[in-house]
């Protein structure tokens, strides 16, 4: 009976002690709830989110290992905010940049299509680390807006510096333009990363527009319009270089 007593306070006592250690750490690295997220905006954003229509997810935006908090709003078809948080020293986060973009979804890295994600033990060129764009660890955020008759999806690049965000370029991927009297036109865009000089590289950024058959929606006949305009990275933004004419000009 002794031994039994003295085999069940050690076990108390190992489990009690494994909790103190435990607990700290099991809290430490315990994600933001959606609840506290919410709170954290509401409490500092110009525009607080006033729908359900909400998600974050936690993304290293930076060099430190603290991750950031990256949220979007869609308040309607057209308008909607995008949020950047900072953790603070008491595990809380602060609102570092507000944006009046309205992304459909959170999908950050699609800038950079070189980007490896097979597995190493298949593609030994694979890389661990996100791809820098002239030292900038950058991210896209594509946006839909517009206003009556009229709907627009941008891509804008972006990234943070010493908490600041800085926007590098935006662009347009799709416009759909339906003009008073029965006429209706689209412009598909497009735009890709050269990485030839690694201190500037390039952005090229293609425009194509065409009228469609406004109760079809199929392309009419005619000669499609498509437009080029390059871009070099200079003093951490992309400077336009050239407007090229519309093709057949």
């Amino acid at each position: 009976m002794p031994n039994s007593r003295l085999f069940l306070n050690l076990t108390v006592g190992l489990a009690a002690s494994s909790l103190v250690l435990t607990a700290p750490s099991s809290l430490d690295s315990k994600a933001p709830t959606k609840t506290q997220v919410l709170d954290w905006i509401n409490k500092q954003a110009k525009a607080p989110v006033v729908t359900d229509n909400f998600d974050f997810e936690l993304v290293n935006l930076d060099d430190d290992p603290e991750p950031e908090i990256v949220a979007k709003h869609n308040g309607s078809v057209h308008i909607g905010n995008f949020y950047i948080l900072d953790q603070k020293p008491d595990r809380t986060y602060a609102l570092i940049a507000e944006e009046q973009w309205n992304p459909p979804r959170l999908q950050l890295d699609h800038w950079d299509y070189t980007r490896e994600v097979n597995s190493s033990e298949i593609d030994k060129n694979a890389e661990d680390e996100p791809r820098l764009l002239a030292g900038k660890r950058v991210f896209e955020t594509v946006q839909h807006t517009g206003v009556s008759g009229v709907s627009v999806y941008e891509a804008n690049l972006w990234y943070l510096d010493k908490g600041r965000l800085v926007k590098a370029w935006e662009g347009l991927l799709r416009e759909t333009v339906s003009v008073p009297g029965g006429q209706l036109f689209r412009t598909v865009g497009s735009y890709q990363i050269v990485h030839n000089d690694e201190v500037k590289p390039l952005l090229y950024h293609w425009q194509t527009k065409q009228e469609l058959n406004p109760d079809t929606g199929e392309l009419l006949p005619g000669k499609p319009e498509t437009t080029l305009q390059m871009y070099r990275w200079e003093n951490g933004v992309f400077v336009p270089l050239n407007v090229e004419k519309p093709s057949g000009q």
